[in-house]
């Protein structure tokens, strides 16, 4: 999400995911901020479909955060077909006339880091995640924008790692990367998708050069 830098002070931290839900109650952002709020009922039989990516039972905590990357996609195309974030396009939209039909039901950051933590609360208090627990959204800030997402930890090191779904359109998997990773971002903007190294096995960092426009 881009904002401007005179309102960072008043935004340290997103809006907080529930402590307690409930597949038959689940709260879902979109609009921008939190503007818009749905609650979804999702029939059992969906839910069954959420929960049949951890069977079985993940050995590793990183087979288990494969299983989190599928829940959370599959998830975002069950809850579009409550709600408008089925049209949920990558990124932020800029202001067009032309893109009118999109809203409602496009995300920022913001709304991204709601859902996808409420989401990975409704797996952790389902007994569904057996290597990880659900702790605060991840937070990084850089000269001219900041950024929320998702966050788990892991249960034997330690280890914290970020589910953000904000750079795919709705229903892609999320990036899942290492929250160090993740928080060792350019000065100049913190809204740059830098999960290449972790996917690819590429232990150098990208250059800030490519980091900021995608150069190979």
């Amino acid at each position: 999400m881009l904002m401007p830098i005179s309102a960072m002070a008043d935004r340290q931290q997103g809006i907080e995911a529930p402590d307690f839900v409930s597949f038959d109650a689940i709260p879902v952002c979109y609009d921008f901020g939190c503007k818009s709020k749905s609650t979804v009922r999702l029939p059992f039989k969906e839910w069954q479909e959420v929960t049949g990516w951890f069977n079985p039972v993940a050995e590793t905590a990183k087979q288990e955060r494969e299983q989190i990357k599928k829940a959370i996609g599959w998830m975002e195309v069950l809850i579009g077909r409550y709600t408008p974030t089925y049209k949920d396009l990558a990124f932020d939209l800029p202001p067009q006339d032309d893109i009118a039909h999109l809203f409602p039901g496009q995300q920022d950051c913001i709304d991204e880091a709601f859902n996808t933590s409420t989401y990975l609360r409704l797996l952790e208090l389902n007994d569904l995640l057996k290597h990880h627990i659900v702790i605060e959204q991840a937070y990084r800030q850089a000269i001219f924008d900041q950024h929320w997402a998702g966050q788990i930890q892991e249960k034997a090191t330690g280890n914290r790692y970020i589910v953000d779904s904000w750079f795919q359109p709705n229903g892609f998997l999320p990036v899942v990367q290492a929250s160090r990773d993740w928080e060792d971002i350019s000065l100049i903007s913190a809204v740059i998708d830098d999960s290449e190294r972790e996917d690819t096995g590429n232990s150098e960092k990208p250059s800030l050069l490519k980091r900021l426009f995608g150069l190979q």
